[in-house]
This record gives C-alpha cells, sequence and structure tokens, in this order.
C-alpha cells in the first residue's frame, strides 16, 4: 500500500506539472473567429458631362440671335437679318448659322419683307429668293428671282466682306422658296435656307427646319 500511494502522489504531481492549463485547451466553447474589417470600394460615378459627351453626336447649330427677326402686325412687316458666312457654324457657306436649307423663315401671307443682307464673311456672298425646286442653279440673275426685288445687287459677284444690302419684296398668299447665295457654286455647296408663306401664320418665325 506504501508503494501504490507513493506512486499515485508522484503521477498526479507529474500530471499538475507538465499538463496544460485548462484555459489554454479551451472551454468545450468553439473559437470565435477574428473579423477583418474590409473597405467597401465605392462604385464608379460617371459625371452628366460625360455621359451628355458620349451621347453627343454632333453640334447643333446656332440659335439666331433674338433681334434678327421682328414684326409690325399693324403693317405686316417682316423685317429680318440675313448673315452671310456667320462664325460658329460648320461651314463658311451658310446663312445665319444654318446650311442645306436647315433653317425656315416663315411669314404670314401678304407680308412686306424687309430682308436686311450682311455678308460677315471673307468671301464675297450675295442673295437671292427662288424657287424651292430641284435643281438649283449654279449661280444667281436678277431674271431668275421667284419674287419681284428679293435679290441683293451684285447677285452673281457677291457683296465684300462687310457689304450690306437691303431687299424688299412682298410675300404671296402661299409658297416655298429658297433664299440661296447667287455666287456661283455656293449655292450648291449648301449656303442656303427656305422661305415658307404660310396661310395660317399670325406672326413670322425663324427656326431650324422640321
Amino acid at each position: 500500500m506504501t508503494r501504490l500511494s507513493t506512486y499515485v502522489g508522484i503521477s498526479g504531481l507529474f500530471v499538475s506539472i507538465f499538463a496544460p492549463p485548462l484555459a489554454a485547451q479551451g472551454s468545450g466553447q468553439p473559437t470565435p473567429h477574428r473579423h477583418v474589417a474590409r473597405r467597401a470600394l465605392a462604385p464608379r460615378k460617371v459625371t452628366s458631362a460625360a455621359a451628355g459627351t458620349a451621347a453627343s453626336t454632333g453640334a447643333a447649330a446656332p440659335a439666331p440671335a433674338p433681334d434678327s427677326l421682328q414684326y409690325d402686325a399693324g403693317s405686316n412687316t417682316v423685317t429680318f437679318q440675313l448673315v452671310a458666312g456667320g462664325a460658329g457654324a460648320k461651314s463658311p457657306f451658310n446663312f445665319n448659322g444654318y446650311v442645306g436649307g436647315e433653317a425656315t423663315l416663315v411669314v404670314p401671307p401678304k407680308s412686306k419683307i424687309v430682308m436686311r443682307f450682311v455678308n460677315a464673311d471673307g468671301t464675297p456672298h450675295s442673295a437671292e429668293v427662288i424657287a424651292d425646286k430641284d435643281p438649283m442653279p449654279n449661280m444667281g440673275a436678277p431674271e431668275d428671282a421667284a419674287l419681284p426685288q428679293a435679290y441683293t445687287t451684285k447677285v452673281t459677284e457677291g457683296l465684300p466682306q462687310g457689304g450690306k444690302d437691303t431687299m424688299r419684296f412682298t410675300a404671296p398668299d402661299q409658297g416655298s422658296f429658297r433664299v440661296f447665295c447667287g455666287v456661283p457654286g455656293h449655292g450648291l455647296s449648301g449656303m442656303w435656307i427656305r422661305l415658307t408663306v404660310d396661310p395660317a401664320a399670325k406672326a413670322p418665325s425663324f427656326s431650324a427646319s422640321k
């Protein structure tokens, strides 16, 4: 019995010295995982300017100046500023920034039209009202005007830069016409806009053609 007691005592002492602490072995509960916080990536923001650039297919024609068109209802007089070779257009062969019939001047029937022409380009230009039909003539001539007196001076050779002239003529009851540059080749290069006499129009308008 003495030897057995001695053996048990020595064994218990050995276990208590070399066995790891109970806390170090765990309490039987699952060891919680250590979570590492991750910063979420912010979504890429597309600015409206960038989106607009991507959607854009080209620059719009410039809007007409607010004082380019005036109307006196009492006398049924339409006053229009016609600018040849205006800046900001896609071609120097333009009227008020428009080419190839992109814009239309609509006037009431029987209106008295005062069309003030000015050449803002370094190349000579002119203006003449012709019939709205194809083929378009290569050059202008007074005898080819669709309405009496509806052409500038020097309709074929053109007025120099800064040159001015005023066309005064009366619109018919209705009709479609073209205001084109009479200098050879200019009209065929796109230098023309539309003139429409609309029986339903109560006032004139000038805007991009539909």
